[in-house]
């Protein structure tokens, strides 16, 4: 048993007599309201990063939904590459896809074509029980608000191991993408739309998640060049040694490829035929 002096006990006594009142009083200023602020702020982020997961779900929803409806293209491309130490012709070539990997770029020329086919994640993304997402927040691209996603592939062996996406919160569609395989590294890529994106000539619909451009980066050191160039190939190595910016303005170390689309054929056999055809050949 512990003895208290009977000063001891008067101080407890006046201390514990005063803590109603100061409680009471505090509920303005104090503790008590601060913790009641605290309290109700974490309550709206939660809220608000409820509307925001909410949101993400539904615009990967929506977009999985029309991409779904992507099945057979035909374009004509205009590919530009800024490679670090090497020249690349400018080349205009013609693009096939079959859902859901089948791709061929055609040329007349000889050249150095990229064989990373621009739709994979397009075709990825239409399988929405191979991945879950969560919200990260809202930012401007291209002074345009979008939402920013994370897209977690379910199985840990595939060659995709992270995706992130930034979607217009409006439009529903992809604005920039950054994309990390076990393969590729992670690669960034923009996608640029205008009044004439998915578009193609006659009565047929344009496609609305169609772009007019595509711009990817990746890390220079991740291409692998063959020994013997082709004819469109032309080493620059004073233009390297000199600083000169590239026709993309890819920052040092780094790789830019842009493709622009003239969508000629969207669903409607194009790209079928041609593949039939190359199989009989």
């Amino acid at each position: 048993m512990i003895l208290l002096s009977k000063r001891t006990f008067l101080v407890l006594l006046l201390c514990f007599g005063m803590a109603g009142p100061l409680i009471r009083e505090s509920k303005g200023v104090g503790y008590v309201a601060m913790r009641s602020f605290h309290g109700d702020e974490n309550s709206a982020i939660h809220q608000v990063d409820n509307v925001l997961q909410r949101d993400a779900e539904r615009l990967m929803e929506q977009l999985a939904t029309r991409l779904e409806s992507i099945s057979d293209l035909q374009a004509t491309v205009h590919v530009q590459a800024d490679i670090p130490r090497v020249k690349v012709r400018p080349l205009t070539a013609e693009m096939f896809f079959l859902a859901p990997d089948r791709f061929r770029l055609r040329s007349a020329r000889i050249a150095l074509l990229p064989r990373q086919n621009p739709m994979e994640l397009f075709e990825f993304l239409k399988r929405a029980k191979n991945y879950r997402t969560l919200a990260m927040g809202v930012e401007k691209v291209r002074n345009q608000p979008c939402l920013m996603i994370n897209v977690l592939p379910l199985d840990g062996s595939n060659d995709w191991q992270l995706i992130r996406l930034w979607i217009h919160q409006e439009t529903g569609q992809i604005y920039k993408a950054e994309m990390t395989r076990r393969n590729l590294g992670t690669v960034e890529a923009g996608y640029f739309y205008g009044p004439t994106s998915g578009a193609v000539p006659g009565p047929m619909k344009r496609h609305h998640d169609l772009p007019d451009s595509l711009l990817f980066e990746w890390d220079a050191s991740m291409i692998k060049l063959p020994k013997a160039l082709t004819a469109d190939l032309h080493r620059s190595q004073s233009q390297f040694e000199s600083g000169t910016v590239g026709p993309l303005g890819a920052p040092q170390g780094k790789a830019r490829v842009a493709m622009g689309f003239r969508w000629t054929s969207v669903n409607n056999g194009a790209a079928a035929r041609f593949f039939r055809a190359q199989k009989q050949d």
